[in-house]
């Protein structure tokens, strides 16, 4: 129960817009950069989905999924050139794997390449010095429900 309330205020949290000044009134725009941790906590949720996605078989939302989480990791360099953290080169191949799955509809592959993104993941956070953060596999209880409880992960 903890762990949802907590995806759900991330979620939420996540979703608002941020406020930039008012141009008609002579004043600049305010940017808006995300912080790297911030792109990190949004692309590990959409690691979460990816995986439920793909363990019920909807391939669409999976591979829209593993599409927000390649832009969000092709920003994290745009934003912080120099920093190492911020270098996603190691996830192409995985990130391949598991579209190539997902295009073929192939749950074993899908479940393979998504162990090795994963894998890809963690290896970036020991290479970084983020060792202390190590992703997994998604684990649900017993009776096997997203904690994403307004969502359908059904396929259509």
């Amino acid at each position: 129960m903890k762990r949802r309330a907590v995806i759900a205020a991330l979620t939420l949290g996540l979703s608002f817009p941020v406020a930039a000044d008012d141009q008609s009134a002579g004043k600049s725009q305010a940017t808006y950069t995300p912080r790297l941790a911030e792109i990190m906590i949004s692309t590990q949720l959409r690691h979460f989905k990816l995986w439920y996605a793909g363990r019920v078989g909807n391939w669409e939302l999976a591979k829209y999924e593993l599409a927000q989480i390649k832009a969000s990791l092709a920003d994290a360099p745009k934003y912080y050139p120099n920093v190492p953290a911020a270098d996603m080169g190691m996830l192409e191949q995985p990130e391949g794997d598991v579209s190539s799955a997902i295009e073929s509809k192939d749950s074993p592959n899908f479940a393979k390449a998504f162990g090795r993104l994963t894998a890809a993941c963690n290896s970036c956070h020991e290479a970084t010095g983020f060792r202390f953060i190590e992703i997994m596999e998604p684990r649900l209880s017993p009776i096997e429900t997203s904690p994403f409880s307004d969502q359908t992960f059904s396929p259509r």
